[in-house]
């Protein structure tokens, strides 16, 4: 099934994004969480003191929220 979506690809020529805005927000929200922890790792290495606190706890706060979001993904995918 293909569902046209308001903000994926769409063209004149009828092609559809073959999944719906919110399974695209979601995949979209987790990528971005998951491209934060990244960043964050390599930012912890130029860092020291408060700072290094401070992106580790950004890490693992973004690690939960990714966590929940993979776990709401894999829910709306077994429906």
């Amino acid at each position: 099934m293909t569902v046209q979506t308001s903000h994926h690809y769409r063209s004149s020529g009828g092609i559809q994004s073959p999944i719906d805005d919110q399974l695209y927000d979601l995949l979209q929200a987790l990528t971005s969480k998951c491209e934060a922890i990244e960043a964050y790792a390599k930012y912890e290495e130029d860092a020291d003191g408060d700072d290094k606190q401070l992106f580790q706890e950004l890490a693992r706060d973004d690690t939960r929220h990714a966590e929940r979001l993979l776990e709401q993904l894999r829910n709306r995918l077994n429906r």
